[in-house]
């Protein structure tokens, strides 16, 4: 199927694409091309005839770009049709223009104007400028592959984590039932409610509503831990209101509660840490940690789930990585402030 089909249900906006790096580079190599093809065909001095067409070629090209990215900032998202045809006016109207400019230059003034010299180049424009559209339509249905692609994997990873959660909070409940009901009690009315938040939240949301969700899922386990799970918060000089992907704190401390409080018969701390370093968030979980002894089964998934979300989300901008310390485990996240706010939520 030819991107022509396509470019009906193109996301990433022409004149956006066009203003990329590639969009660029294509519209360099574009001009330059037919400023090389230009002179060959003139068989006059070529080097003296390629520096003034290439001039030529280029003060159109980034005229022709300025405008388009006074457009693209003006004016919101259009339809790809209305797009393409803002772009291939903007190069031709411009074209057209210098064309009958260039004949009144000081150096050799042209006088009438020569038409059929504006007629050539907006020809000639229009044909390079058509095949530019074509290359940057293939690459705008490229892209769009490869986000709804993202995008899916993004869905089947938010999908699996939530479930994991659902299981480990359901086996918590079900251990009160037998040692503690009136604390089971407690329990599930507060793990109904987080999982109305849970599950109520979709791709990101606030970095207060994520502590919020992972301090009821502490509350939970507290109830079966007691005195054994003691956790310390430090949350300074950070945006509460910066977004974050959802459920990316909550699993790194049930990741240290399973593989850290669970297997010591005395308990321990855990540490959670978060700052704000100019334009990272850093997120730092610590637990107590002993090689010997046996936790659950799955230890690294929900680290596993967490990476490949943040891959997705920042690219490399974003990392995640543990360390082990004598006997403290330590998981630490960074994220880029504002990436998020960006990116429109989906559920």
């Amino acid at each position: 199927m030819t991107p022509w089909v396509n470019s009906s249900t193109i996301d990433h906006g022409l004149l956006k694409a066009m203003l990329t790096e590639r969009g660029i580079l294509a519209m360099i190599i574009g001009s330059q091309a037919v400023a090389f093809i230009y002179t060959l065909s003139s068989g006059k001095d070529f080097w003296l005839s390629l520096g003034l067409v290439s001039l030529f070629t280029h003060a159109n090209a980034f005229i022709t770009l300025a405008f388009i990215a006074l457009v693209a900032r003006l004016i919101a998202a259009l339809n790809f049709k209305t797009e393409l045809g803002i772009t291939l006016l903007s190069f031709q109207s411009v074209c057209f223009i210098t064309s009958i400019l260039v004949q009144y230059s000081v150096f050799s003034p042209v006088i009438p104007i020569d038409w059929q010299f504006v007629l050539n180049n907006s020809a000639i424009c229009g044909f390079v400028v058509i095949l530019l559209l074509h290359f940057m339509a293939i690459y705008i249905d490229n892209l769009n592959t490869i986000a709804h692609a993202a995008n899916a994997e993004l869905e089947a990873l938010q999908a699996r984590i939530r479930p994991h959660f659902l299981h480990n909070a359901l086996n918590t409940l079900a251990e009160l039932c037998h040692e503690n009901p009136d604390a089971a009690e407690e329990a599930a009315l507060t793990m109904a409610k987080l999982m109305q938040v849970a599950f109520a939240s979709g791709k990101r949301h606030s970095l207060a509503q994520e502590i919020s969700l992972t301090r009821g899922y502490l509350t939970i386990e507290k109830y079966r831990f007691e005195h054994r799970l003691n956790v310390q918060w430090q949350v300074e000089g950070v945006d509460l209101n910066a977004m974050v992907p959802a459920l990316i704190i909550q699993p790194l401390v049930e990741n240290a509660v399973v593989h850290g409080i669970e297997p010591q018969v005395g308990g321990g701390v855990i540490e959670v840490s978060i700052r704000q370093n100019e334009h990272k968030l850093e997120i730092n979980v610590t637990n107590p940690f002993n090689a010997h002894s046996k936790s659950r089964t799955g230890q690294g998934i929900a680290l596993n789930n967490i990476r490949r979300r943040l891959l997705i989300y920042f690219g490399s901008e974003a990392t995640l990585n543990t360390s082990q310390k004598s006997v403290r485990f330590s998981t630490t996240v960074m994220l880029p402030l504002g990436a998020l706010n960006e990116i429109p939520d989906s559920r």
